[in-house]
């Protein structure tokens, strides 16, 4: 039986308002979506569940992804990392298909929960905003293994990260811990080299399917007409809503987040 419900995860305190906007997209499109969370989220939009995630994954696991090479500019990384494993123990407890609290929906769909749900966020990798493992899956046996180790070092990095980088860091004396190597090691990068490994990747959708527009391009959310096509051609599932900044600048009439919020007002 196909099945739509859905898992985010936000840690504590308010959402910010495209999350807010973009989990009510998701419940007006008849998806059942639990927000889980370490703390008090006073905005949650109606019709979204709330659940402790506490039971799915200890915090603590934040203090095993502290970086100290590049500590101070990445001060975000670690929650970035640790949701990364979250959405593993999400799909391992069978907890439904993971989506990031900024992903925008623009029409209903519903998953086989025998079978992988992912897409490509671009010509190569998969993304991991958008991301569903059967429970028994074996790259859920991949981060259970690695979470179990002393350090979170991963056997699916590229050359370049998994041997090169370390090699030279060393020789220069540079104090690093595998977060260091970076942002998407246990993300994107892993799920795309470990679907390949476990004979997947060829399952992964196209990329309009939620990242039509990714990085720097999806300003243009923001920025005036000329994403209607998003909203009207079926193709497009959702969109994941890589650039936050623009929601506190003045909203540009016509634009997609002029729409959005009319359409979802707190």
């Amino acid at each position: 039986m196909l099945r739509n419900d859905i898992s985010t995860l936000w840690v504590d305190g308010p959402l910010r308002e495209i999350d807010r906007v973009c989990l009510a997209s998701m419940v007006a499109n008849d998806l059942d979506v639990t927000l889980y969370t370490y703390g008090t989220v006073p905005n949650v939009p109606k019709g979204v569940k709330t659940a402790s995630a506490e039971p799915i994954l200890s915090l603590d696991l934040l203090d095993r992804l502290a970086l100290k090479h590049r500590a101070k500019e990445r001060a975000f990384q670690p929650v970035a990392n640790f949701s990364d494993f979250f959405r593993i123990a999400l799909l391992k407890q069978d907890k439904g298909l993971w989506l990031d609290s900024d992903i925008f929906v623009f029409r209903p769909f519903t998953y086989d929960p025998a079978d992988c749900f992912f897409a490509k966020e671009d010509w190569v990798r998969i993304g991991s905003p958008v991301f569903y493992l059967p429970p028994d899956h074996p790259i859920i046996g991949e981060f259970d293994r690695l979470i179990a180790q002393p350090t979170l070092m991963p056997n699916w990095l590229d050359f370049n990260r998994g041997v090169l980088r370390p090699f030279v860091w060393r020789l220069k004396g540079i104090d690093f811990t595998p977060p260091d190597l970076g942002i998407t090691i246990y993300g994107n990068q892993a799920f795309t080299r470990l679907a390949r490994r476990h004979g997947d990747y060829h399952k992964a959708m196209p990329k309009h399917t939620f990242y039509h527009w990714t990085g720097k391009k999806t300003d243009q959310l923001f920025q005036g007409p000329g994403w209607e096509f998003l909203r009207d051609d079926p193709k497009h599932i959702g969109i994941h809503i890589h650039r936050k900044l623009w929601e506190k600048e003045p909203t540009q009439k016509g634009s997609w987040w002029d729409w959005a919020q009319a359409m979802y007002p707190a």
